[in-house]
Protein backbone atom coordinates (compact mmCIF):
# COMPACT_ATOMS: atom_id res chain seq x y z
CA UNK A 1 0.00 0.00 0.00
CA UNK A 2 1.36 3.83 -0.84
CA UNK A 3 2.16 5.36 2.25
CA UNK A 4 1.85 8.92 0.24
CA UNK A 5 -2.11 7.64 -0.78
CA UNK A 6 -2.55 7.53 2.93
CA UNK A 7 -1.00 10.94 3.79
CA UNK A 8 -3.06 12.24 1.22
CA UNK A 9 -5.93 10.22 2.74
CA UNK A 10 -5.87 11.96 5.99
CA UNK A 11 -4.93 15.54 4.81
CA UNK A 12 -8.26 15.51 2.58
CA UNK A 13 -9.96 14.89 5.78
CA UNK A 14 -8.46 17.18 7.92
CA UNK A 15 -8.67 19.76 5.31
CA UNK A 16 -12.54 18.86 3.87
CA UNK A 17 -10.58 19.73 0.38
CA UNK A 18 -8.78 17.60 -2.39
CA UNK A 19 -7.23 20.84 -4.14
CA UNK A 20 -5.73 21.82 -0.15
CA UNK A 21 -4.46 18.09 0.31
CA UNK A 22 -3.16 17.82 -3.15
CA UNK A 23 -1.35 21.56 -3.32
CA UNK A 24 0.34 20.06 0.32
CA UNK A 25 1.72 16.76 -1.05
CA UNK A 26 2.82 18.59 -4.00
CA UNK A 27 0.53 17.07 -6.16
CA UNK A 28 -1.76 18.00 -9.04
CA UNK A 29 -5.54 17.44 -8.28
CA UNK A 30 -5.91 14.60 -11.14
CA UNK A 31 -3.04 12.71 -9.82
CA UNK A 32 -4.42 12.70 -6.05
CA UNK A 33 -7.84 12.19 -7.60
CA UNK A 34 -5.94 8.88 -9.61
CA UNK A 35 -4.45 8.28 -5.98
CA UNK A 36 -7.53 8.21 -3.90
CA UNK A 37 -9.24 6.13 -6.12
CA UNK A 38 -6.22 3.64 -6.50
CA UNK A 39 -6.85 3.44 -2.17
CA UNK A 40 -10.18 2.80 -2.67
CA UNK A 41 -10.04 0.03 -5.40
CA UNK A 42 -7.18 -1.54 -2.96
CA UNK A 43 -9.32 -1.66 0.28
CA UNK A 44 -12.59 -2.35 -1.39
CA UNK A 45 -14.20 0.28 0.64
CA UNK A 46 -15.54 3.77 -0.29
CA UNK A 47 -13.94 6.79 1.60
CA UNK A 48 -16.17 9.79 0.48
CA UNK A 49 -18.99 11.09 -0.86
CA UNK A 50 -19.20 14.71 -2.35
CA UNK A 51 -21.48 17.35 -1.22
CA UNK A 52 -21.42 21.09 -1.76
CA UNK A 53 -18.02 20.10 -3.99
CA UNK A 54 -16.28 18.98 -0.54
CA UNK A 55 -15.24 15.64 0.21
CA UNK A 56 -17.03 14.11 3.19
CA UNK A 57 -16.43 10.51 4.75
CA UNK A 58 -18.35 8.21 4.72
CA UNK A 59 -19.07 5.92 7.58
CA UNK A 60 -16.69 3.37 6.24
CA UNK A 61 -14.47 6.03 5.86
CA UNK A 62 -14.58 7.39 9.49
CA UNK A 63 -13.79 3.66 11.01
CA UNK A 64 -11.13 3.63 7.98
CA UNK A 65 -9.49 6.88 9.19
CA UNK A 66 -9.04 6.10 12.88
CA UNK A 67 -6.68 2.96 11.93
CA UNK A 68 -5.09 5.02 9.39
CA UNK A 69 -4.47 7.69 11.64
CA UNK A 70 -2.81 5.14 14.24
CA UNK A 71 -0.79 3.79 12.03
CA UNK A 72 0.40 7.12 10.16
CA UNK A 73 1.79 8.11 13.45
CA UNK A 74 3.50 5.44 13.99
CA UNK A 75 4.98 5.80 10.95
CA UNK A 76 5.93 9.82 12.08
CA UNK A 77 7.28 8.27 15.04
CA UNK A 78 10.00 6.61 13.24
CA UNK A 79 12.15 9.10 12.69
CA UNK A 80 12.69 9.97 16.49
CA UNK A 81 12.72 6.36 17.13
CA UNK A 82 15.88 6.00 14.94
CA UNK A 83 17.34 8.97 16.07
CA UNK A 84 16.66 7.11 19.81
CA UNK A 85 18.31 3.51 18.79
CA UNK A 86 21.41 6.07 17.48
CA UNK A 87 21.58 7.50 20.96
CA UNK A 88 21.50 4.47 23.00
CA UNK A 89 22.53 6.26 25.92
CA UNK A 90 19.24 7.00 27.84
CA UNK A 91 16.71 4.17 28.77
CA UNK A 92 13.04 5.12 27.61
CA UNK A 93 9.72 4.59 29.33
CA UNK A 94 6.55 5.03 27.64
CA UNK A 95 3.36 5.02 29.60
CA UNK A 96 -0.44 5.56 28.61
CA UNK A 97 -3.23 6.19 31.30
CA UNK A 98 -6.15 8.55 31.63
CA UNK A 99 -5.76 12.45 32.89
CA UNK A 100 -7.45 11.15 36.43
CA UNK A 101 -5.02 8.29 37.36
CA UNK A 102 -2.34 10.53 35.37
CA UNK A 103 -2.70 13.39 38.34
CA UNK A 104 -3.05 11.54 40.95
CA UNK A 105 -1.15 8.12 40.31
CA UNK A 106 1.18 8.61 37.72
CA UNK A 107 3.01 12.24 38.45
CA UNK A 108 4.07 11.19 41.94
CA UNK A 109 4.99 8.21 40.52
CA UNK A 110 7.38 9.25 38.25
CA UNK A 111 8.77 11.80 40.97
CA UNK A 112 10.05 8.84 43.12
CA UNK A 113 10.99 6.65 40.28
CA UNK A 114 13.53 9.72 39.04
CA UNK A 115 15.08 10.03 42.54
CA UNK A 116 15.72 6.10 42.15
CA UNK A 117 17.28 6.18 38.71
CA UNK A 118 17.42 9.90 37.06
CA UNK A 119 18.61 9.25 33.85
CA UNK A 120 16.22 7.57 31.04
CA UNK A 121 13.61 9.60 29.11
CA UNK A 122 10.00 9.35 29.80
CA UNK A 123 6.91 9.96 27.87
CA UNK A 124 3.32 10.13 29.21
CA UNK A 125 0.61 9.55 26.88
CA UNK A 126 -3.46 10.20 27.90
CA UNK A 127 -5.79 8.04 25.83
CA UNK A 128 -9.37 6.59 26.04
CA UNK A 129 -9.74 3.36 28.02
CA UNK A 130 -10.31 1.16 24.56
CA UNK A 131 -7.36 2.89 22.69
CA UNK A 132 -5.07 2.17 25.94
CA UNK A 133 -5.67 -1.27 26.12
CA UNK A 134 -5.30 -1.85 22.44
CA UNK A 135 -2.11 0.20 22.17
CA UNK A 136 -0.21 -1.50 24.80
CA UNK A 137 -1.37 -5.09 23.36
CA UNK A 138 0.27 -3.84 20.28
CA UNK A 139 3.64 -2.65 22.40
CA UNK A 140 3.13 1.10 21.57
CA UNK A 141 3.64 1.83 25.30
CA UNK A 142 6.02 -0.01 27.67
CA UNK A 143 2.90 0.30 30.44
CA UNK A 144 -0.65 1.10 30.74
CA UNK A 145 -2.47 2.15 33.94
CA UNK A 146 -6.40 1.39 34.27
CA UNK A 147 -8.78 0.50 36.30
CA UNK A 148 -10.46 -3.38 35.90
CA UNK A 149 -11.77 -5.51 34.35
CA UNK A 150 -10.48 -5.15 30.98
CA UNK A 151 -13.10 -4.52 28.52
CA UNK A 152 -11.53 -5.59 24.70
CA UNK A 153 -11.73 -9.14 25.03
CA UNK A 154 -9.91 -9.47 22.25
CA UNK A 155 -6.33 -7.89 23.11
CA UNK A 156 -4.23 -10.27 24.87
CA UNK A 157 -2.56 -8.33 27.71
CA UNK A 158 -0.34 -9.10 31.06
CA UNK A 159 -2.45 -7.75 34.14
CA UNK A 160 -1.02 -6.85 37.59
CA UNK A 161 -3.38 -5.80 39.85
CA UNK A 162 -1.83 -2.96 41.93
CA UNK A 163 -4.20 -1.49 44.02
CA UNK A 164 -8.30 -0.89 45.05
CA UNK A 165 -9.89 2.75 46.03
CA UNK A 166 -12.96 2.45 47.52
CA UNK A 167 -15.74 4.40 45.97
CA UNK A 168 -16.98 7.39 48.04
CA UNK A 169 -18.83 10.15 47.51
CA UNK A 170 -17.27 14.31 47.02
CA UNK A 171 -19.10 16.95 48.44
CA UNK A 172 -18.51 20.67 49.11
CA UNK A 173 -17.21 20.80 52.64
CA UNK A 174 -19.79 22.22 54.58
CA UNK A 175 -22.38 20.01 52.90
CA UNK A 176 -24.67 18.74 55.51
CA UNK A 177 -23.67 15.48 54.37
CA UNK A 178 -20.71 16.33 54.89
CA UNK A 179 -20.67 16.10 58.55
CA UNK A 180 -21.34 12.27 58.54
CA UNK A 181 -18.85 9.43 58.61
CA UNK A 182 -20.31 7.58 56.04
CA UNK A 183 -23.24 7.88 52.80
CA UNK A 184 -25.60 5.64 51.73
CA UNK A 185 -27.67 6.00 48.11
CA UNK A 186 -30.55 6.75 50.04
CA UNK A 187 -28.98 9.75 51.67
CA UNK A 188 -27.90 11.36 47.91
CA UNK A 189 -31.72 10.58 46.67
CA UNK A 190 -32.59 14.24 46.59
CA UNK A 191 -29.31 15.72 46.03
CA UNK A 192 -28.59 17.53 42.73
CA UNK A 193 -25.44 15.17 40.95
CA UNK A 194 -22.94 16.17 39.08
CA UNK A 195 -21.30 13.31 36.66
CA UNK A 196 -20.03 12.46 33.90
CA UNK A 197 -21.88 11.56 30.40
CA UNK A 198 -24.27 7.79 30.53
CA UNK A 199 -21.49 6.04 28.52
CA UNK A 200 -18.76 6.71 30.68
CA UNK A 201 -17.13 4.36 33.27
CA UNK A 202 -17.75 6.08 36.41
CA UNK A 203 -21.35 7.28 35.30
CA UNK A 204 -22.26 3.78 35.37
CA UNK A 205 -20.97 3.47 38.71
CA UNK A 206 -23.02 5.87 40.05
CA UNK A 207 -25.86 4.49 38.16
CA UNK A 208 -25.06 0.93 39.96
CA UNK A 209 -25.11 2.35 43.55
CA UNK A 210 -28.67 4.59 42.50
CA UNK A 211 -29.82 1.25 41.19
CA UNK A 212 -29.31 -0.14 45.11
CA UNK A 213 -31.65 2.06 46.22
CA UNK A 214 -34.65 1.19 43.49
CA UNK A 215 -33.75 4.63 42.33
CA UNK A 216 -32.20 7.19 39.65
CA UNK A 217 -30.16 9.64 40.03
CA UNK A 218 -31.03 13.73 40.05
CA UNK A 219 -28.82 15.01 37.39
CA UNK A 220 -27.85 18.08 37.52
CA UNK A 221 -25.05 18.90 35.37
CA UNK A 222 -23.38 16.04 33.05
CA UNK A 223 -20.00 16.96 31.41
CA UNK A 224 -17.57 14.44 29.70
CA UNK A 225 -14.49 15.30 32.15
CA UNK A 226 -13.89 13.83 35.25
CA UNK A 227 -11.40 16.91 36.53
CA UNK A 228 -14.92 19.22 35.19
CA UNK A 229 -17.00 17.51 37.57
CA UNK A 230 -14.88 18.09 40.24
CA UNK A 231 -14.71 21.94 39.87
CA UNK A 232 -18.31 21.76 39.42
CA UNK A 233 -18.38 20.43 43.09
CA UNK A 234 -15.96 22.63 44.14
CA UNK A 235 -18.43 25.52 43.14
CA UNK A 236 -21.58 23.81 44.65
CA UNK A 237 -23.55 22.81 41.63
CA UNK A 238 -23.99 19.76 43.33
CA UNK A 239 -22.24 15.85 44.68
CA UNK A 240 -20.54 13.31 42.66
CA UNK A 241 -19.61 10.07 43.23
CA UNK A 242 -15.62 8.64 42.26
CA UNK A 243 -12.81 7.56 44.42
CA UNK A 244 -9.46 9.57 45.62
CA UNK A 245 -7.64 8.17 42.07
CA UNK A 246 -9.79 10.95 40.47
CA UNK A 247 -9.02 13.53 42.78
CA UNK A 248 -5.68 14.85 44.27
CA UNK A 249 -7.39 16.99 47.30
CA UNK A 250 -5.17 19.24 49.18
CA UNK A 251 -4.84 20.47 52.73
CA UNK A 252 -8.22 22.67 53.50
CA UNK A 253 -9.71 21.97 49.80
CA UNK A 254 -13.32 22.89 49.55
CA UNK A 255 -14.27 19.46 48.82
CA UNK A 256 -14.15 16.91 50.74
CA UNK A 257 -14.71 12.50 50.37
CA UNK A 258 -17.12 10.57 52.22
CA UNK A 259 -17.36 6.47 51.73
CA UNK A 260 -20.10 4.91 50.45
CA UNK A 261 -21.95 2.54 52.25
CA UNK A 262 -22.62 -0.46 51.45
CA UNK A 263 -18.73 -0.67 50.52
CA UNK A 264 -17.73 -0.90 46.52
CA UNK A 265 -14.23 -0.87 45.73
CA UNK A 266 -12.28 -0.13 42.32
CA UNK A 267 -9.30 -2.16 41.30
CA UNK A 268 -6.72 -0.54 39.29
CA UNK A 269 -3.67 -2.75 37.41
CA UNK A 270 -0.95 -2.31 35.44
CA UNK A 271 -1.02 -3.52 31.99
CA UNK A 272 1.71 -4.65 29.83
CA UNK A 273 2.74 -6.37 26.69
CA UNK A 274 2.67 -10.26 26.51
CA UNK A 275 6.78 -10.07 24.92
CA UNK A 276 7.30 -8.35 28.37
CA UNK A 277 8.43 -5.53 30.16
CA UNK A 278 11.73 -3.73 30.91
CA UNK A 279 13.25 -2.66 34.37
CA UNK A 280 11.73 0.68 34.42
CA UNK A 281 7.80 -0.13 34.24
CA UNK A 282 8.89 -2.74 37.28
CA UNK A 283 10.61 0.18 39.17
CA UNK A 284 7.55 2.11 37.90
CA UNK A 285 5.42 -0.84 39.58
CA UNK A 286 7.42 -0.64 42.93
CA UNK A 287 7.51 3.27 43.00
CA UNK A 288 3.45 2.99 42.21
CA UNK A 289 2.85 0.52 45.88
CA UNK A 290 5.90 3.11 47.64
CA UNK A 291 3.53 6.28 47.11
CA UNK A 292 0.20 4.52 48.15
CA UNK A 293 2.26 3.79 50.95
CA UNK A 294 3.46 7.06 51.62
CA UNK A 295 0.09 8.75 51.16
CA UNK A 296 -1.52 6.32 54.04
CA UNK A 297 1.02 6.84 56.18
CA UNK A 298 0.86 11.10 55.96
CA UNK A 299 -3.22 11.30 55.16
CA UNK A 300 -4.69 9.21 58.44
CA UNK A 301 -7.90 10.33 57.01
CA UNK A 302 -7.59 9.06 53.23
CA UNK A 303 -6.02 5.63 54.65
CA UNK A 304 -8.87 3.42 54.98
CA UNK A 305 -9.69 4.28 51.01
CA UNK A 306 -6.67 2.48 49.96
CA UNK A 307 -5.85 -1.24 49.65
CA UNK A 308 -2.35 -2.42 48.44
CA UNK A 309 -2.87 -6.14 46.44
CA UNK A 310 0.07 -8.16 46.34
CA UNK A 311 2.17 -9.28 43.37
CA UNK A 312 0.08 -12.54 41.97
CA UNK A 313 -3.09 -11.23 43.79
CA UNK A 314 -5.76 -11.93 41.64
CA UNK A 315 -8.42 -9.12 41.86
CA UNK A 316 -11.61 -8.65 40.66
CA UNK A 317 -13.11 -4.74 39.42
CA UNK A 318 -15.68 -3.18 41.66
CA UNK A 319 -16.17 -4.86 44.91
Amino acid sequence: MNLKSLRLFRLIVLHGSLASAAERLHLSQSAASRLIALLEDEIRLKLFTRARRRLLLTPEGELFFQEAEQILMGVDEIPRIAEDIRGKNREKFTLVTSVPLGTCLVSPTISDMRRQEPDFDCRIHIEGRFEIENKVARRRYNLGLISLPITNAIVELQVEPVLQVRIEALLPRHHPLAARDAIRAEDLLDQPIVSLQPHQLWRRRLDEIYATAGAKPRMAIETTSTLMVQQLVRDGNGVSIMDRTCARLLPGDSVVFRPIEPERWVTYACIFPTSGRPPLADLFVDCLRGYVRRLCREDAEAAPSFRLLKPGDQASGAA
